[in-house]
């Protein structure tokens, strides 16, 4: 879950002023460069006739979280390392 702050310049603008995990709802952290750990964010805007019918829903996981995610899965994700 992604924190907003707005700051006013000749336009007005949102900046992520803080990042949680949508699941253990812990800070996600920004490290000695100033980028935020990585983590997993999600966006999606469900169809028609579904259970969420034309929501958008935001996530965002940490990586801790999403280990843990991950090995609930009966079918894992393929996975290409680079």
């Amino acid at each position: 879950m992604k924190i907003y702050e707005n700051i006013i310049t000749k336009k007005q603008e949102s900046v992520i002023q803080d990042i949680f995990c949508n699941i253990c709802g812990e800070k996600i952290h920004k490290n000695e460069f100033g980028y935020y750990d990585d983590f997993l964010s999600i966006e999606k805007t469900w169809g028609y006739h579904s259970r969420f019918d034309s929501e958008t829903h935001f996530i965002d996981i940490c990586q801790l979280c999403y280990k843990e995610l991950l090995e609930r899965f009966k079918l894992k994700p393929d996975c290409d390392v680079t």
